[in-house]
């Protein structure tokens, strides 16, 4: 996969991982910072030179890790 595949596959997966991002968030605003993390990440990943056989899953692992860091983080502010 190279860049300009995995831009085209975000063009139409990136509203379901806004909702995926978002319910996992509970928050519109918050799943969207994260949809941005995925991205970044996942750009960085294919011009890294990351071999990617299920691109879909793939990016939706990547969002779910991003999710979970992101609660994480929100729940350690929560504390201080």
């Amino acid at each position: 996969m190279n860049r300009a595949t995995l831009e085209a596959m975000l063009v139409g997966l990136r509203p379901r991982l806004h909702r995926y991002c978002a319910r996992m968030a509970g928050s519109v605003i918050d799943g969207e910072d994260i949809v941005q993390e995925v991205l970044i990440k996942a750009l960085q990943a294919i011009d890294g030179g990351a071999m990617v056989e299920r691109p879909e899953q793939w990016l939706f692992r990547i969002a779910h890790n991003a999710a979970q860091d992101h609660l994480r983080r929100r729940n350690r502010k929560g504390r201080a």
